[in-house]
């Protein structure tokens, strides 16, 4: 039992850890939009919103 919730622990820590790199990384735009797109109907346009968000920043010389 209790290596089992050992075990869960670890797998829940490593998950924990590629978030953290990959927002870092800022590599979470395409890993989850086959996920958004099939649960999500209004993915496309988010996206699109979010997109137009950020180039206005850059424009502006912002950062998010």
């Amino acid at each position: 039992m209790l290596l089992t919730f050992a075990g869960l622990a670890v797998v829940l820590a490593g998950l924990v850890l590629l978030a953290r790199r990959i927002r870092r990384r800022n590599l979470h735009g395409g890993l989850l939009s086959v996920a958004e797109e099939l649960y999500l109907p209004s993915a496309p346009r988010l996206r699109g919103e979010i997109q137009e968000v950020r180039q206005a920043e850059q424009r502006s010389g912002e950062k998010p």
